[in-house]
């Protein structure tokens, strides 16, 4: 029998680890398998794929034999009344089996490559897909505590300002300051609280995002490391960069299928007009029971028949249909080509913008850290000078909106480094879902963001 003490040892130790598993926000890795079982964009671009693959079997199929069964089955009923023959009824059966082996088809043979570049079309796109769905997942979480911080932000800097309306209707009081210091302070902690407004805004839209995306309400979520690893893109060439979004850019390559595939659609239009060739076998079975005028009874006949040889078949004129397509594909092709070329282009231009940003942003974010110190310490300086009369309460205030707008761009600028750099692989076509997991680990999960906390504790709601 266990001791009294032992159960409740026992029970502390469970409430304990109750109250860890509770304590522990969620992280970005546990959104992201929420979000593979709960987006439908992700689903659908899955089943799409799961279609498309079909498209190479269809074209095969204008290759491969065809077998076609047929059966009739006819009641005939015959008058003479000119001629005074008693009239005839009979039943016919026929039975019919085709086998047709396409032997020359240049337009199948087409049609079956243009299904297969329509698959690595379709293969692309699913890619492309797959990498779009990691950086929406990203976004959506880092747009969350992005909007809490800022949020974060503006409710302190509404508290400061109003410890400094305060403080400064009480100087007025006294006769300390002119009732202009009074009305500047008023003015601005009245545009901190519209500030304040549209960021509460901001953070709910963003919350109801990643609600939406992974289908289930989060309570809390891990917050970002306060140091990050900026070593920037790596490779630290510009030009690796580009020529692998070159090789690999998912919807580079899908521009660049779509040529191909309309390549052999003008080939497929061209062949349209040359002869088909076809090896073909057929075997058929004829009934039919004739009823004897006169009640005689019946009579009839069973005929088997096989056939086999070669069928040609050549398009003469179609009015000027067959030449009309054949122009409508190659023109059609010619303009793939140019929307190919200037996706390369394209591709290029925006991996090396995106990598000069994430560069840029790496040494950002170190600039942003000083800028906060300096605002302190000017915040500082300047509320020393308040005090002796040598600056204005419109100094401070300045100084006080410059100090917490350093620090809302200091964390706008990590949650720009993130989504940048994935960004940048996106566009290179390596973006991964170990990615995602190296982010993860710039997560604290016990230093987390109370969800529902930070809407109920919004000064607008009290």
């Amino acid at each position: 029998m266990r001791s009294p003490f032992r159960i409740f040892a026992a029970l502390v130790a469970l409430v304990l680890l109750n109250s860890t598993v509770a304590a522990r926000a969620a992280t970005l890795a546990e959104v992201l398998d929420a979000a593979w079982q709960a987006d439908a964009q992700w689903s659908a671009a899955l089943r799409t794929w799961e279609a498309e693959q079909q498209n190479v079997i269809q074209g095969r199929s204008g290759l491969l034999p065809s077998v076609n069964a047929s059966y009739s089955w006819l009641e005939n009923r015959r008058e003479f009344p000119d001629l005074g023959i008693p009239t005839q009824e009979s039943t016919d059966q026929t039975l019919t089996f085709t086998l047709a082996q396409p032997l020359f088809r240049p337009g199948a043979w087409n049609a079956y490559k243009q299904s297969d570049a329509a698959t690595s079309v379709a293969a692309a796109q699913f890619q492309q897909s797959r990498q779009d769905f990691f950086l929406r997942v990203a976004e959506q979480y880092f747009g969350v505590l992005r909007a809490w911080e800022n949020l974060t932000s503006i409710r302190a800097e509404e508290r400061a300002i109003g410890r400094q309306l305060e403080q400064t209707r009480e100087r007025f009081d006294v006769g300390l300051v002119p009732i202009t210091d009074v009305y500047e302070a008023e003015a601005a902690y009245d545009l901190t609280r519209v500030e304040l407004i549209v960021l509460e805004s901001e953070f709910d839209i963003a919350r109801d995002r990643l609600e939406a995306l992974t289908g289930r309400t989060w309570q809390s979520l891990a917050a970002l490391r306060d140091e990050l690893p900026l070593s920037g893109p790596e490779p630290a060439e510009p030009t690796q960069w580009v020529e692998l979004a070159r090789q690999q850019n998912p919807a580079l390559l899908a521009s660049l299928h779509e040529s191909e595939a309309a390549r052999y659609l003008a080939r497929q239009e061209t062949s349209a007009m040359a002869p088909t060739v076809d090896l073909v076998a057929q075997h058929q079975r004829y009934k039919t029971d004739l009823d004897i005028p006169g009640g005689l009874g019946t009579t009839g006949q069973d005929i088997n028949s096989t056939a086999y040889g070669i069928e040609v078949n050549m398009p003469l004129f179609a009015g000027g249909g067959l030449n009309s397509r054949r122009k409508q594909a190659a023109l059609r092709h010619a303009a793939s080509q140019d929307i190919y070329q200037q996706t390369w282009r394209d591709v290029g231009q925006q991996t090396l913008a995106t990598y000069r940003m994430v560069s840029a942003n790496a040494q950002r974010i170190t600039a942003r850290a000083q800028a906060i110190r300096s605002a302190e310490s000017a915040l500082e300086a300047t509320e020393a000078g308040y005090e002796v009369g040598t600056r204005n309460i419109v100094d401070v205030l300045n100084a006080q909106r410059t100090l917490f707008a350093a620090r809302r761009d200091y964390a706008n600028a990590r949650y720009e480094y993130i989504i940048d750099s994935l960004g940048l692989k996106a566009l290179a076509g390596v973006l991964e879902e170990q990615d995602l997991q190296q982010v993860n680990n710039w997560l604290e999960p016990m230093n987390q963001v109370e969800l529902d906390r930070v809407r109920d504790d919004s000064p607008l709601n009290n």
